[in-house]
């Protein structure tokens, strides 16, 4: 007899004159005799374990509440139809790369004790991890799912790797709790993905909370295809995802001061090649976000995302130097036209040191009778309330004639002239941002 390709797996022939040179347990054949495999299934079991590698199973298999309490291993097994592992417990590592699922199978409610490993494993029908329970590290790596994938209520309580994982359908994460580290960096979502916190819950229950979440290259291959909802972005990196495409709602985002930042600009991560931070991809994130909230007509959070925007560009070393100094003074005098008090404190600044300046080299009537020249607030009052209003009519563009600025108090008009409206300018458009909101 010709042993079976797989015989150190299986310790069995080939049978009936395999042209494969399979074994029952290992036959690609749909057709084969499911009460031969069966039988042939459980004395294998019997005698090597929980060993099942490129196993062919024809029919569908049921192991709900089975306990594994040594290893298992269903690397490149196949299962034509559908394969229900509901409730069962996983005591050592469970191993199912490569793994076809051809239908349904379903972990509900199972529970892994040690590292399970889906790498490269493909999900043709409905798969669903319904409360799940993963107490160590799980992998999906480039993993497909062509269906439906529910993972409602399931438990991460090490790392969770859905590292270049492609979800074709509906991927529902509603309720699921990840404790450690969540990686998604350049999986691809193509069906509606929903990740959300149970509803009415407070801050400590919304999903991702406490824990790091790597959202980097992320496809999504169509809008608000993703949606976050009752979720913890304060730990979660967004580089090269088109944050436009996504929904986020009852977001709980880093705080950097009294603004609202993404985690990409404070978390300080030096890229792999050496170089300094990646400033223009995360400009790219605010304006994104800028733009996400401002067509869902979130003014408040867009303004922040303004601001973050405007700080990466003017932080940048490549920024060019002219675009720089503006910049610099846009921030200095309006908080990119974001913050109101600013701009009204340099127009206040402005108006009382113009009518200090005045005082100190003389207004002249225009037809020379008279004349303002310093003095104490105290001895003659009226003298600086006349200089006063000049200065708020030259810095409102009500062009007084009726004084002559003497010597350096020209100079003192000019600048008050050019400035002036530029403040009050700055100050209506912060106002305005401020009330559309």
């Amino acid at each position: 007899m010709t042993q079976c390709k797989h015989h150190r797996i299986c310790h069995r022939d080939v049978e009936d004159n395999s042209a494969e040179g399979l074994c029952i347990l290992h036959s690609t054949d749909p057709a084969k005799d499911t009460h031969a495999f069966t039988k042939a299934f459980d004395a294998h079991r019997e005698r090597n374990g929980d060993d099942f590698t490129s196993f062919v199973f024809p029919e569908t298999v049921d192991f709900r509440m089975t306990t594994f309490s040594k290893g298992v291993n269903f690397n490149s097994a196949t299962f034509y139809k559908g394969v229900n592992f509901n409730a069962a417990s996983f005591g050592a590592e469970a191993s199912f790369n490569d793994a076809t699922f051809g239908a349904e199978v379903n972990f509900n409610g199972a529970r892994f004790d040690a590292a399970a490993r889906f790498t490269t494993a493909k999900f043709n029908g409905i798969a669903s991890f319904t409360a799940t329970t993963f107490s160590a590290m799980v992998y999906f790596m480039l993993a497909t799912f062509s269906g439906v994938a529910h993972f409602v209520m399931a438990k991460f309580n090490g790392i969770a790797s859905f590292n270049s994982v492609t979800f074709s359908g509906v991927a529902n994460f509603s309720g699921a709790k990840f404790l450690e580290r969540a990686d998604f960096r350049w999986a691809t979502f193509s069906g509606r993905t929903h990740f959300a916190g149970p509803e009415g819950s407070d801050r400590t229950g919304y999903i991702f909370a406490g824990a790091e979440v790597d959202f980097r290259q992320v496809v999504i291959n169509s809008t608000d295809a993703v949606a976050f909802e009752q979720a913890d972005m304060t730990k979660c990196q967004f580089q090269g995802t088109d944050l436009r495409k996504i929904r986020f709602i009852g977001i709980e985002w880093p705080r950097k001061g009294r603004r609202t930042v993404v985690y990409d600009d404070i978390a300080r991560v030096v890229p792999a090649d050496g170089n300094t931070r990646p400033w223009s991809q995360i400009e790219r994130l605010y304006r994104e976000l800028k733009q996400n909230y401002e067509d869902r007509r979130d003014y408040e959070r867009a303004g922040d995302f303004h601001y973050g925007e405007k700080e990466m560009r003017r932080q940048n070393p490549d920024t060019a130097w002219g675009l720089r100094l503006f910049l610099t003074l846009y921030w200095l005098f309006s908080g990119y036209g974001e913050r109101y008090l600013r701009p009204l404190l340099w127009a206040g600044l402005l108006f009382v040191g113009s009518t200090i300046g005045y005082m100190w080299w003389g207004l002249r009537l225009k037809d020379g009778s008279s004349s303002l020249a310093w003095t104490y607030p105290w001895i003659n009052p009226w003298h600086w309330l006349r200089s006063a209003y000049y200065s708020f009519r030259v810095m409102t563009l009500l062009k007084p004639d009726d004084w002559v600025p003497l010597r350096y108090a020209q100079l003192v008009n000019t600048f008050q002239t050019l400035l002036g409206p530029t403040f009050l300018g700055l100050f209506a458009l912060a106002l305005r941002q401020r009330l559309k909101r």
